[in-house]
């Protein structure tokens, strides 16, 4: 009998390796084998097993504390992968989409030291259109692309790089002066855009937005390029939207996505309030704590005792389940499942009540259960979800 790749077993000791590793990655620290065992579930002498063989083949080392952390195996191995063309085979499909609506010549920048370049292009058909060759270096303080990177640098930095580069004058609009070059970045990183007006060469105006990786360190930027005559103000606000528009669907493609949201409850543990794996979107168990860690739906009666408005706090967790997802471009009806967790079953038909104004008969799967009690007494109800949202 041949036995293909789909029939073949998989080795789970392999895979319990990775789980070690991720789990390690994930917590962003040094941690030890007993925080790694109760992390992954596992038995903390089969874990210390694991961790001593992937010690020995550099894919983990020991601190002096005797606690554990990624190797340089690992970073070997991660360069090996080629990055730009990763990047270019996301991004071009993209480009040459905004190449269409705009018809105007669209750019992948890349920084290489004190100068930039495109790294990929895509131009529509039209006869007059500014085109910059692939692979050919040109400078930063006076590009949009370029000033994108100047502007991602910390303030300080930004000052000491626009006092020590050579402000190299191009055209009559080139910033030589250190401190205006410093104001610009400033505004630059202060609005998220950087324009070039005819600053690296007469005529010509182009308009540029970062792109980020998962750590949010800016690894190239969109830019879009034009005759100053068909790029006035009101265009540029037009493309930068588009121009940042693409910039998110890319990075949602390219990275997975942890997210701790601000104005709202910060998780009680080393955890995100949501975590996006490829199309799929995770959300941590979410209950009606307010930032200030005060609950929506809580009534206080005048002999000190209270009420739980499971109606309120129901509602309220739901609208927030569908502020996240929309903060990540997903909306609500893409929650294919969701479990909730209610410390009193007589409020089942309330919670269904509620639920019903948000999702359709042929919404999400659903699990309610009952439990004994949550973390604060003023916690009703808890909810996790999941949603399925492909990215373009």
């Amino acid at each position: 009998m041949i036995r293909g790749p789909l029939l073949t077993p998989k080795n789970s000791s392999v895979g319990k390796a990775f789980a070690l590793l991720r789990t390690i990655a994930s917590m962003g620290r040094d941690v030890s084998a007993t925080e790694i065992a109760q992390a992954t579930g596992s038995n903390l002498a089969t874990v210390h097993r694991f961790l001593l063989t992937l010690e020995s083949e550099g894919a983990i080392v020991r601190t002096r504390n005797g606690r554990f952390q990624l190797g340089p195996t690992l970073s070997d191995l991660g360069g090996k992968v080629d990055g730009d063309t990763i990047l270019l085979d996301a991004i071009q499909p993209h480009l040459e989409e905004l190449a269409l609506e705009f018809r105007e010549a669209l750019h992948c920048v890349v920084r290489v030291g004190n100068e930039a370049m495109n790294s990929t292009i895509a131009l529509p058909d039209r006869s007059l259109l500014i085109n910059q060759d692939v692979g050919r270096p040109f400078p930063l303080h006076c590009t949009a692309g370029g000033k994108v990177f100047l502007a991602a640098m910390g303030e300080t930095q930004r000052k000491a790089f626009a006092a020590n580069l050579e402000l190299v004058k191009f055209t009559e609009h080139t910033i030589t002066s250190p401190e205006a070059m410093t104001a610009e970045l400033n505004r630059i990183a202060d609005r998220g855009y950087a324009v070039d007006d005819g600053e690296w060469e007469d005529g010509l105006r182009s308009v540029a937005v970062p792109l980020h990786n998962s750590s949010g360190r800016v690894i190239a930027a969109i830019a879009l390029s034009a005759p100053a005559s068909r790029l006035d103000d009101d265009r540029v606000i037009e493309v930068k939207n588009r121009l940042r528009e693409t910039s998110k669907s890319v990075e949602r493609h390219l990275f997975s996505q942890s997210k701790i949201f601000g104005g709202r409850a910060r998780p009680l543990g080393n955890y995100p309030h949501l975590k996006r794996v490829d199309n799929f979107i995770f959300i941590s168990g979410t209950s009606a704590r307010r930032e200030d860690n005060s609950f929506e739906g809580v009534r206080f009666n005048e002999d000190g005792t209270f009420d739980i408005d499971f109606r309120e706090q129901t509602r309220y967790i739901l609208n927030s389940l569908a502020e996240m997802l929309n903060d990540v471009g997903s909306s609500i009806s893409d929650i294919v499942d969701l479990h909730a967790y209610l410390t009193d079953m007589s409020a089942y038909g309330v919670y269904n009540e509620v639920y019903a104004t948000f999702f359709p008969p042929d919404g999400p799967t659903r699990t309610t259960v009952g439990v004994n009690e949550f973390m604060h007494p003023h916690q009703g109800i808890m909810i996790r979800a999941v949603a399925y949202s492909p990215q373009s």
